[in-house]
């Protein structure tokens, strides 16, 4: 099982998928402007990597 530093699989375009689901559902981020949404798009990043880590039961 990989590590989510040095995983390719988990890039970018992983957290930016996940963005567009949510959006999809009808989940918005917060009003405010660019730094607003970098600090929450740095939370769904790390809560992303532990999330992939549970997946593949990298946690135990």
């Amino acid at each position: 099982m990989a590590d989510t530093t040095t995983d390719l699989r988990f890039d970018p375009r992983l957290t930016a998928e996940i963005q567009a689901v949510l959006e999809r559902h009808g989940y918005r981020l917060p009003p405010g402007g660019d730094h607003i949404h970098e600090l929450v798009m740095s939370r769904v990043d790390f809560a992303l990597k532990n999330l992939v880590e549970v997946f593949e039961g990298r946690t135990w």
